[in-house]
């Protein structure tokens, strides 16, 4: 093998794993802004929370996430504290959840 193919064949590994890393940095988006990496764990468990009391029926959940849109209109942007730095866990809802691709975690 000589030493141009060897160069190719790291050039293209090299692309793909840099664009794979910029895609795994935008994972977690929620109202088009990416979610702090320090939030991530916090937001996943409020929406394993969000989940199960979804599933379990639980009125309190239900209305929770009934009055969130309309503490989301003091924001700038729907989910987010006033200054757009961290989410409002307590404005999150499930569909918020969904788009930001928090997925289930086994319970």
């Amino acid at each position: 093998m000589n030493v141009r193919s060897v160069l190719s064949i790291a050039a293209l590994v090299s692309a793909m794993s840099v664009s794979g890393l910029a895609m795994a940095q935008e994972e977690h988006m929620i109202s088009g802004k990416a979610v702090p990496a320090d939030q991530v764990t916090a937001v996943q468990e409020k929406c394993d929370e969000l989940r199960k009391a979804e599933t379990d029926g639980d009125a309190a959940a239900t209305d929770t996430s009934t009055e969130a849109p309309a503490a989301d209109t003091t924001t700038t942007t729907a989910g987010w504290n006033a200054d757009g730095s961290e989410i409002d866990l307590e404005a999150l809802t499930v569909s918020m959840c969904d788009e930001g691709k928090f997925t289930a975690t086994a319970m």
